[in-house]
């Protein structure tokens, strides 16, 4: 074949190869992975801006960097967390997640990336005695009793010298300030002594309020003087509170459904569940419980940020566990997240993350 008609044979097959490539189809974007997002600070929280952020969102995205991953964070709640996995509606789980039993048959998990563990929230025990002993009363509803017996009081004054101002007036009469005095002292001192015999009912309808009142203070100052035994009882324990064997003796409280809940239920120790461990804080703080189970590193977080001063974390853990990632079962990209968590939580920048959310002490 001659030379031009090589150059144009050339030429015919590339002009019919320029369409065929021009209606080519674009090969389609990879779906973004859905990330399902549990709240719980230190590794997952939103910042005042309403940012995703925490210790395992910025693992996350660096991961997500790395392996240039799309993908999509969606919250998520610790109830359900696990069954969506299952169901395929996330493929990645993150949260201070840690497995156990339980959750391993329905999602897989990563190697982890920290460890964790169970805590006991305290108050200081530096905190004044007659300070604990008072908010331990009022909790226990010593004040309020306090209350009603001041209250009957008050009532059975008035009544005796409606019923004695004019067949007793010389202990009960007089001006109106001079006999509720006298009334006042006498049902006083009735209620705790019995009476001095100084102020004494003539009337029948006296003799018989006074007999009632007799009795009915001996009921009253019975059960004030039990509310306030128990109460300070509880404050000595409270105060003294050193580990998982004082937790059967005090007020407990946890998260409903999270880790310190199901230890306290397995170990059949009672205690009130909260929404959060922010509410369970902010309960142990304010002196309605006097202890709080959780994980270490989110107890710690919300102490050091929220509850400076007010509550201290016992330094021994109850259990020790190791907080990962989860992901729905045979997820593609399982291998490769993994492979890159280790990676990036041996360098330096990953201890720089941990100081910045939990201090250097973790």
């Amino acid at each position: 074949m001659s030379l031009p008609r090589l150059l144009a044979a050339l030429s015919v097959i590339c002009l019919l190869a320029i369409p065929a490539q021009a209606q080519a189809p674009a090969a389609p974007l990879a779906a973004p992975i859905k990330v399902g997002v549990l709240r719980a600070p230190p590794f997952a929280f939103q910042d005042h801006d309403g940012q995703w952020t925490g210790l395992c969102i910025e693992l996350w995205r660096h991961i997500a960097t790395a392996l240039k991953l799309h993908y999509e964070l969606v919250p998520t709640q610790l109830a359900t967390i696990y069954d969506d996995l299952a169901a395929g509606r996330f493929d990645v789980a993150l949260g201070g997640l840690t497995p156990d039993s339980q959750n391993v048959l329905k999602a897989d998990f990563t190697l982890p990336y920290m460890p964790s563990g169970l805590a006991i929230a305290v108050q200081p025990g530096d905190r004044p005695g007659f300070l604990q002993a008072l908010v331990q009363m009022d909790t226990s509803g010593v004040f309020s009793f306090l209350g009603i017996i001041i209250l009957c009081l008050v009532i059975v004054a008035v009544l005796v010298w409606w019923l004695e101002r004019r067949r007793n007036p010389e202990h009960f009469g007089g001006s109106l300030w001079s006999g509720l005095s006298q009334s006042f002292w006498w049902s006083a001192v009735t209620m705790t002594t019995v009476g001095y015999g100084d102020l004494v009912p003539r009337s029948t309808w006296g003799r018989i309020l006074a007999f009632g009142w007799m009795i009915l203070s001996l009921i009253l100052v019975s059960v004030f003087t039990g509310l306030v035994t128990s109460a300070m009882t509880v404050s000595q324990i409270s105060a003294g509170i050193s580990g998982p064997a004082d937790l059967r003796h005090v007020a407990v409280g946890a998260i409903k459904g999270g880790e310190g809940a199901a230890y306290l239920t397995g170990h059949n120790i009672a205690f009130t569940p909260y929404p959060s461990s922010e509410a369970s804080l902010k309960a142990l703080a304010t002196g309605r419980i006097d202890a709080v189970v959780g994980l270490a590193p989110e107890l710690r977080f919300l102490t050091e940020r929220d509850f400076r001063g007010q509550i201290a974390i016992l330094p021994h853990l109850i259990q020790r566990r190791w907080v990962s990632f989860a992901t729905r079962p045979g997820l593609p990209q399982a291998r490769a997240i993994e492979q890159q968590l280790v990676r990036i939580t041996e360098t330096e920048m990953w201890n720089r993350v941990l100081a910045g959310f939990i201090g250097r002490e973790h």
